[in-house]
């Protein structure tokens, strides 16, 4: 009673001493208006990130809604009674007022930053993600879809996932050309039209491919691992095959009809026929990619396979169109820090892309450049080898950035990446900002005590993480001790994953399920999210990540 007599006396002070305190009162951080739309319970929303010092009020004025229909949207934030958490991701509800994109989106600044690819700096390159068409691209830009299309070349509006468009800097002076050499420009209310109906003609895109699809009675599927069955049984696939079962329970009790066979390809031969191969609907296995070669091989590889576990596995996607590969590819989650870098980047911060010199990650560092140039954001980059390890320290220091240094390591070498944890963390002792951004390959690293990571705010894009506050994952933990008297690992989770969702989707797009997974939006599952992607002239692959943050207060929240 006494602590809170105390705590109301305090508040009556400080609130009899703001007058004179004006020069220091808090002020909230100004509001840049996200440009990324999302779809959640069929309602469509702005994915905003919060910033520090952000309100619910700044964010709700900028948007244009009520304090009380953020909070409706975000039910499980508690943002009544916590206000915002900075580096969390808000749902804000589109109103009437703000269906169009906001100004910043329309600047006649480059949305995006030269690539390798500028010629002369007249465009800039976009890469076409697997959500866009034409005219979103156009109202990005605010630059007419048939301008960019006959910049391009194109003759079709129909665009493939990762294709790469010119986007002309000086886009009134290429439409001027075209009508020059006779070409017709839309209209610029036409334009204005259908940039307003984005979403809704996107929804109704949607409902009318997913409605082609037919239900299957019965899912024929075939389970190959290496059980080790006539020797010592691997344990981590006996969890994922106890994690899979489980799915096939939960899936029966929803009305799927799953007919399993599972076979045992431990010692490398293939145990099943080209028969049973090609009157299944899918192949889940194996793990290895010489393994899934000769699943491939079989019945001419009409029938889809699905790679279930090894990150190896994804350079086969490119040469096989029957391939599906479960795993978030690297490539995807490097885009996806780049992209997180991107939206946490303020006036006085610095991008330090630290490579290892004479490694073997080359195409990793070039990767990450173009993903960089391509949101115009300037990095500087800094190579050494692990010899030169405790030389590196000062040159770093000086380095560092007024604000906050983001840095990205494009090493998966484990000796290297310790060492530049260690010189990061000799950068926050001498009283500088840093924050790691880091892939799944990072949490691997038995030699990276965790404390490190927490200290350098690691901000992690990961495949697989298992969040314990989800209801569901605490229901699958007791329904899995309660079958099996033992604890799931994450190879029960994925397990579980991998049948609940491509089980579930050969049942509801039938014949045609692989082409239906790449309509569809995107699958959360316990560990793991899915959506999937095609690959020119090849299979799918998985661009489905999640957001992790490892905080200095040692705690590691799951952000999406």
């Amino acid at each position: 009673m006494r602590s809170r007599i105390a705590i109301l006396l305090l508040s009556l002070c400080c609130l009899a001493l703001a007058p004179r305190m004006g020069a220091q009162a808090y002020t909230p951080a100004p509001v840049e208006h996200s440009t990324e739309k999302v779809r959640s319970g069929g309602k469509v929303y702005w994915s905003h990130v919060v910033k520090e010092k952000q309100t619910l009020f700044s964010i709700a004025r900028a948007y244009g809604v009520t304090v009380d229909e953020i909070c409706a949207a975000n039910p499980d934030m508690k943002l009544k009674e916590e206000g915002p958490k900075t580096n969390a991701i808000l749902l804000v509800p589109v109103s009437s007022s703000s269906s169009e994109l906001p100004p910043a989106a329309e600047s006649s600044e480059d949305p995006v930053g030269p690539s390798e690819d500028v010629s002369e700096g007249e465009y800039f390159i976009h890469i076409v993600r697997w959500f866009e068409d034409i005219d979103d691209i156009s109202r990005k830009y605010g630059i007419p879809a048939e301008t960019i299309l006959s910049y391009n070349g194109l003759t079709s509006r129909k665009l493939k996932t990762r294709m790469k468009l010119r986007i002309p800097r000086n886009p009134e002076e290429v439409a001027a050309g075209q009508e020059q050499d006779g070409q017709i420009q839309a209209p610029q209310d036409t334009v204005a039209a259908v940039a307003a109906d984005t979403v809704s003609s996107k929804t109704s895109r949607l409902e009318e491919l997913l409605s082609i699809f037919k239900k299957k009675e019965q899912v024929r599927a075939l389970l190959v691992m290496p059980f080790g069955a006539n020797a010592t049984p691997s344990e981590n696939v006996m969890d994922f095959y106890c994690g899979f079962l489980l799915a096939a329970r939960d899936l029966g009790r929803e009305g799927v009809n799953l007919d399993l066979s599972v076979y045992d390809m431990a010692d490398g031969s293939l145990p099943v026929t080209s028969e049973k191969v090609s009157s299944s609907d899918m192949v889940i296995g194996p793990m290895s990619p010489d393994h899934i070669r000769k699943v491939l091989s079989v019945d001419d590889g009409n029938v889809p396979v699905v790679s279930p576990l090894d990150p190896r596995a994804s350079a086969l996607v490119a040469d096989n169109p029957c391939l599906v590969h479960a795993p978030s590819s690297s490539d995807a989650q490097y885009e996806e820090a780049v992209k997180w870098m991107s939206e946490d980047f303020v006036a006085g911060d610095k991008v330090l892309v630290i490579n290892e010199k004479g490694g073997r990650n080359a195409d990793v560092s070039a990767l990450v450049d173009s993903l960089l140039a391509q949101r115009g954001m300037a990095r500087e980059s800094f190579s050494y080898s692990i010899l030169e390890g405790r030389r590196v320290a000062d040159d770093l220091l000086r380095m560092a950035a007024e604000g906050t240094s983001r840095v990205i390591i494009t090493s998966d070498s484990e000796a290297f990446v310790h060492d530049v944890v260690r010189n990061l963390n000799l950068m926050k002792i001498r009283k500088k900002e840093v924050v790691l951004y880091g892939v799944s390959k990072i949490r691997s690293f038995s030699t990276i005590e965790v404390e490190s990571l927490h200290k350098l705010n690691l901000h992690a894009v990961m495949s697989y993480h298992i969040d314990y506050d989800d209801s569901r994952v605490r229901d699958f933990i007791m329904a899995y001790r309660a079958l099996y008297n033992a604890e799931p690992t994450q190879f029960s989770f994925s397990g579980y994953d991998i049948a609940s969702f491509f089980v579930k989707s050969c049942h509801e797009g039938g014949p045609r399920w692989v082409e239906r997974m790449t309509v569809v939006e995107p699958y959360r599952g316990l560990q793991a999210d899915f959506l999937m992607s095609a690959v020119e002239d090849g299979g799918l692959v998985n661009t489905a990540v999640r957001r992790v943050v490892y905080t200095p207060q040692y705690r590691i929240s799951l952000l999406r």
